[in-house]
């Protein structure tokens, strides 16, 4: 009963935060080439989206002239999300723990350099590096390695967001593993498990990779809160139609240097409200493959 009215106040407390953090734009308004602080636009816009909540108004948004309700068009916006975080995070997930079990020595160092050099390079620059790689395939050699962006008659997984979106959670399960596997290598199980005569598949795979699974979970709101910030550039780079670009397109169609211009505070509502329940959904999805590697790894039931 307290775990219940523990998680329905992080519930509340959460959304609080998005009703607030969303009408932070409207806290400053352009007068002449200053900017006004004026709160009371702020107080209008929460007291607004309330009272809209009993005719439904608070879940309507404009693009151009056309009014359209949320609740029919974000299923479509969610689903791509929701297919960008899980697909590629189980399976930059899977390999990272596969080939971090397998590192070993100076060759598993050297690979984790390598992605540590990669990781720290911002994602936008990786996005444009492989757009232009593909331009670059195709004018020398004819190659269509894929898509640079989506539109309407190609599928909706395409290559490159996808590839990007899964390489930052494979180099850092891979790095996590890779240090906890060698940490366990040395502990006084995996020690008595080789006094026992275990083979050593058997001993990386039972035992470390059991003890590994474990940090890796503990890891998983770090992984997927640097996926969430990476889906907010990819579904831009690429133009993928997911709830994270309808927040940039139709939240905020304003230009600099008026850029609130047009702010649509109901749609940005809730827009974050479905990002954190793309979060949630994910972060299942991740515990879920993370138990079911646990079961494969070790034999449990």
């Amino acid at each position: 009963m307290r775990a219940l009215a523990s998680l329905l106040l992080r519930i509340i407390a959460a959304l609080l935060v998005v009703i607030v953090l969303a009408a932070s734009p409207l806290l400053l308004s352009p007068r002449g080439s200053t900017q006004v602080f004026t709160p009371e636009r702020a107080t209008k816009a929460i007291g607004s989206w309330f009272v809209g909540l009993s005719d439904g108004s608070s879940f309507s948004y404009l693009i151009g002239l056309t009014k359209w309700n949320f609740f029919l068009t974000a299923p479509r916006f969610f689903l791509v999300s929701l297919a960008y975080l899980i697909l590629p995070g189980v399976l930059g997930l899977t390999l990272g723990i596969m080939f971090g079990l397998m590192a070993r020595g100076k060759e598993g160092g050297t690979v984790a350099s390598l992605l540590d050099t990669l990781f720290a390079i911002p994602e936008f620059i990786l996005a444009l590096v492989l757009q232009m790689a593909v331009l670059v395939a195709l004018d020398t050699f004819g190659l269509k390695l894929g898509k640079i962006s989506y539109d309407p008659t190609s599928g909706i997984i395409l290559l490159l967001p996808f590839l990007l979106m899964s390489f930052y959670p494979f180099a850092y399960s891979f790095r996590v593993c890779a240090r906890k596997a060698r940490d366990a290598a040395i502990s006084d199980f995996t020690i008595f498990a080789r006094a026992k005569g275990l083979s050593e598949k058997t001993i990386r795979l039972r035992h470390i990779g059991a003890a590994v699974t474990p940090a890796m979970e503990a890891e998983l709101p770090s992984i997927l809160a640097l996926m969430q910030a990476n889906l907010f550039l990819t579904e831009y780079l690429f133009a993928l139609p997911g709830i994270t670009k309808l927040l940039f397109t139709a939240a905020f169609p304003g230009r600099t240097p008026v850029w609130t211009e047009g702010y649509q505070y109901q749609l940005a509502v809730a827009v974050l409200l479905g990002i954190m329940l793309v979060y949630a959904v994910a972060w299942l999805a991740f515990k879920s493959a993370l138990a079911l590697a646990r079961r494969m790894l070790t034999g449990e039931s």
